[in-house]
């Protein structure tokens, strides 16, 4: 073989071998595993349109309530092996935005879908081996002031996206949890 044809040949290969490597989920490259481990303390969502605040005899005490959605971001190293210095570069996990879509139920209005939401902001830090908590809103005054809420009880799904980084880092990555929620037209403490 001539040197030509074994340069042309190690060059193939070194490309082909590059290009295996790559891949367009940038998950890879991240040293945290960020999760969204719990949404709502693992207790059901429920979305109401008054609250009777203990005495539905007196209405003078009910109200409107808005309800938000409690979520506890975890953040560990990629494997066991690696080890991630607190307050060094990769520590954190920074997310910044999230996506929020509404998936109607039997009997929920199609109409639930114009509350979803795409790029809102939110600003969480998560720590290597540690915890963080953040809240969104779901069920705001506007939505219970609609025509079709709560015409009768429905269910819908909630899928949730959130989006960020880890420090020192660029690569965006995404989050993915979701959950049911309930929609009443009263609630009663």
């Amino acid at each position: 073989m001539n040197s030509r044809a074994l340069t042309l040949l190690v060059t193939l290969l070194v490309g082909l071998i590059a290009l295996t490597g790559c891949s367009t989920d940038n998950n890879e490259h991240q040293r945290l595993v960020t999760e969204a481990d719990l949404l709502n303390g693992g207790s059901p969502l429920i979305v109401a349109g008054v609250n009777l605040n203990g005495t539905p005899a007196d209405p003078a005490d009910d109200f409107v309530p808005i309800e938000f959605l409690m979520i506890e971001f975890s953040a560990r190293a990629l494997n066991n092996n690696m080890v991630i210095p607190e307050n060094g570069t990769y520590s954190t996990f920074n997310i910044t935005h999230y996506d929020l879509v509404w998936i109607p139920g039997p009997g929920a209005p199609a109409a639930l879908t114009s509350y979803n939401v795409t790029g809102a902001s939110l600003t969480v830090s998560v720590p290597v081996n540690d915890r963080a908590e953040a809240s969104i809103l779901v069920g705001d005054i506007a939505m219970k002031g609609e025509a079709w809420f709560p015409g009768s009880a429905f269910t819908a799904n909630l899928e949730l996206t959130f989006y960020g980084h880890e420090s020192s880092s660029e690569y965006e990555v995404a989050i993915h949890a979701g959950t049911t929620v309930q929609f009443i037209a009263t609630v009663s403490e």
